[in-house]
């Protein structure tokens, strides 16, 4: 462990303009994540405060020592709750060290010649884990499909350094999640029909989430006209294909299929 901690030492002088690196000691492979303070903006702040949306909800301010104790300690807690998460093999104030745990699920299913079948493989994956972490009565904080990695079938969790001020509650928190993930997958650069209802009902069935599905059709409804503006041909053929792809999940979000009761 010592020569460990040696290396990874010399590796931060080296870089130092790095908040995030991997390295390679005795043929495995570790991350290295220094400490960092976490904040909102505040034009994020005012945003929220006009519109009131759950993704936009500003997070807490920490140092960068109040940050990595933080994460540190909601990675051993994820991991005594049986959610996988990467090891922390050493901590310092300034850094900690953590275990490979994978490739991103981002990186497995962004690229243009991604298969059909990968994507279809590592979005149900990702669903059931931010489902365990929620059916846990915990929130991830940043659940885009690059903090999540997959590694020996399995998916794990990273990147847990937010927190909230603690009159948000925990519902909002998940319904944050859910949507960032959502938001996430409008990345892949695929020519592959994403079935945004059929994850939405496999997240549900999974939670008993039941009324974030109303809440996602609510938050499409409010951007109901832009929806309708970008169907017009000649706005969509100036509209880059990442806008194309946020109003393609947002027009299926708005058609929805309620369950009535």
């Amino acid at each position: 462990m010592l020569d460990l901690i040696s290396f990874v030492k010399e590796q931060n002088l080296l870089n130092k303009d790095k908040e995030i690196y991997s390295l390679v000691f005795q043929d495995k492979k570790y991350w290295v994540k220094k400490a960092r303070p976490t904040m909102s903006s505040l034009s994020h702040k005012i945003y929220y405060k006009i519109f009131k949306l759950e993704i936009i909800t500003p997070v807490e301010y920490k140092s960068a020592k109040e940050a990595l104790e933080f994460e540190t300690s909601k990675l051993k807690r994820f991991e005594t709750l049986g959610i996988n998460v990467p090891k922390v093999v050493y901590k310092e104030d300034e850094f900690f060290v953590l275990e490979d745990s994978g490739r991103t699920i981002h990186s497995h299913i962004r690229k243009k010649d991604t298969k059909k079948e990968d994507i279809f493989f590592f979005i149900p994956k990702a669903i059931e884990t931010i489902a365990q972490i929620h059916n846990c009565n915990e929130y991830h904080g940043g659940a885009q499909s690059r903090n999540l990695t997959y590694k020996n079938n399995k998916v794990y969790v990273i990147d847990l350094e937010d927190s909230f001020n603690k009159n948000v509650d925990l519902k909002t928190l998940q319904y944050r999640d859910f949507l960032l993930f959502l938001l996430s997958l409008t990345k892949i650069k695929a020519n592959v029909e994403i079935d945004y209802e059929d994850i939405i009902d496999n997240y549900i069935n999974l939670t008993k989430n039941y009324e974030f599905k109303l809440k996602l059709n609510k938050l499409a409804k409010k951007i109901s006209i832009l929806i309708k503006l970008s169907k017009i041909k000649f706005i969509d053929k100036l509209l880059g294909r990442d806008v194309k792809s946020f109003f393609k999940l947002f027009d299926s979000l708005y058609n929805l299929k309620m369950d009535k009761k």
